[in-house]
């Protein structure tokens, strides 16, 4: 795995690549600061599989440098991990919505950083897998059933704020200390009848619906402090440290109207009926072993009785 390790600290920089080492990695480089390790990507013909990346350099900071990163060819889905002293929740979130994958704070053990990186050889592994969706970029004329990717599957968007891979929003997750936990919400907002719609569209129209009810949740949220990931059958988990959000009634109302405006169907005689489930917002599991696991699972449950529910009562009428 060729790595790239950015740090304005001449002491990290020896030390990086002796811990790597360790991890039998030997294909280390190391860049000063933003803009050299800019100027290092564009010269070497072969591309890095993971980045290090300080939070405070002079110049540009290791956000501004996650995000360009993200912003360039082949770069989209490479890990990023993020190097710090700093562990307030602000600064944790910032570095995830910018792109990053992982979180190592300062003052570091050898132990957790070595454990860090046979994680990010995983998701490097991993990412190489992830299906990225840019629905402007898939061809309209694809037969109706016919996908791409397939429903279940994780997806990742591309240009749609806020929306991250899943693996990173467990990361993120994992990171929050009890105080900050005991102040999110985490919901799960839900394509009702996902399979139906799935198996009735083309992929260009299932990625452009999904990429639209990420970018409703966005706005009726309306949350500086929301995190998203799409999950696959049409689920996105939710995350907030927002302590006044609209009820989640409101919320799923003001969600469908924002997608009713939009016709999804295959031709103006048959279209399709899109509805939207959320389900009510809970708190994190606090065991950090079983926390992205039981918190994400308890949030799709609740956006699924959702569902059954509004199911049960159009029966009974």
């Amino acid at each position: 795995m060729k790595i790239l390790v950015v740090d304005d600290d001449p002491f990290i920089l020896e030390l990086f690549p002796e811990i790597f080492q360790l991890a039998d990695l030997t294909d280390i480089h190391t860049a000063a600061g933003g803009p050299q390790a800019l100027e290092l990507i564009a010269a070497e013909k072969q591309p890095f599989d993971c980045f290090v990346l300080d939070v405070d350099m002079p110049e540009m900071d290791g956000i501004e440098l996650c995000q360009r990163l993200r912003a360039l060819p082949g770069y989209s889905m490479i890990p990023i991990l993020m190097l710090t002293a700093r562990t307030d929740a602000v600064s944790i979130e910032n570095a995830f919505a910018a792109g990053a994958n992982d979180y190592i704070s300062k003052p570091f053990n050898l132990k957790d950083v070595y454990n860090r990186i046979r994680v990010a050889e995983r998701l490097s592994e991993a990412a190489k897998t992830v299906v990225s969706i840019d629905a402007l970029d898939l061809p309209a004329e694809n037969s109706i059933g016919v996908h791409h990717f397939a429903l279940a599957e994780k997806l990742h968007f591309a240009h749609v704020d806020r929306v991250i891979l899943s693996f990173s929003l467990g990361n993120y997750l994992t990171q929050l200390d009890r105080k900050t936990l005991n102040g999110c919400k985490v919901f799960c907002v839900s394509l009702d009848s996902a399979e139906d719609v799935y198996e009735t569209t083309t992929s260009a129209v299932f990625a452009a619906l999904l990429t639209d009810l990420g970018e409703s949740i966005y706005s009726v949220v309306a949350s500086p402090h929301l995190l998203m990931s799409y999950e696959g059958n049409g689920q996105f988990i939710c995350i907030t440290r927002e302590t006044e959000l609209p009820d989640w009634e409101v919320m799923e109302n003001e969600i469908q109207r924002s997608i009713e405006e939009t016709s999804y169907g295959v031709n103006s005689d048959d279209p399709i009926a899109i509805t939207v489930s959320v389900g009510t917002p809970i708190v994190p599991n606090a065991n950090r072993t079983q926390r992205v696991k039981n918190t994400f699972t308890r949030a799709i449950c609740r956006a699924e009785m959702r569902s059954s529910n509004k199911d049960a009562v159009a029966v009974k009428v």
